[in-house]
């Protein structure tokens, strides 16, 4: 386990449900400003390594601890093929859906970003607003977990 995740479990064990409520505005902001800038991102959610929700702005009414779990299980699941396969670490996965599609990437070693998109959007585009918001997210988790160990 990093110095990361580490931090982040330790604030997550002072707040009950997780994270601080401050950590998590920060990154619903994140998602807000993510699902705003392109008409094609239809909902995005932050979730934990071990499947919570953290923070979401979800489509249709979708059920954000639910995605957070299958979400996070699709991620270990592809983590686990790529190593068998010889194929490195997982940078994403990839659902190319008839009514739009299912990104799900790392943000760091404790969180993940899933981003649901519109049928047939700008894949190029999103996936790098989605990319740029991964890094965005690891940077306030480090920032948070500074704060922590400061404390």
């Amino acid at each position: 386990m990093d110095i990361v995740s580490e931090l982040l479990q330790k604030m997550g064990d002072r707040q009950t449900g997780g994270v601080s409520e401050s950590f998590r505005r920060q990154l619903k902001s994140l998602l807000v400003d993510l699902v705003e800038e392109s008409s094609d991102i239809l909902g995005a959610l932050i979730t934990s390594s071990d499947g919570h929700a953290w923070a979401e702005v979800m489509p249709n009414n979708l059920d954000s601890n639910r995605f957070a779990a299958m979400s996070s299980a699709l991620l270990a699941l592809s983590d686990t093929l790529a190593r068998e396969a010889a194929k490195g670490p997982t940078n994403n996965v990839l659902i190319e859906g008839a009514q739009g599609n299912i990104y799900v990437l790392h943000a760091g070693k404790s969180m993940s970003l899933t981003v649901f998109t519109a049928a047939s959007p700008s894949f190029g585009l999103t996936l790098a607003q989605a990319r740029r918001t991964v890094e965005k997210i690891v940077l306030y988790a480090r920032d948070a977990a500074q704060k922590i160990g400061e404390q």
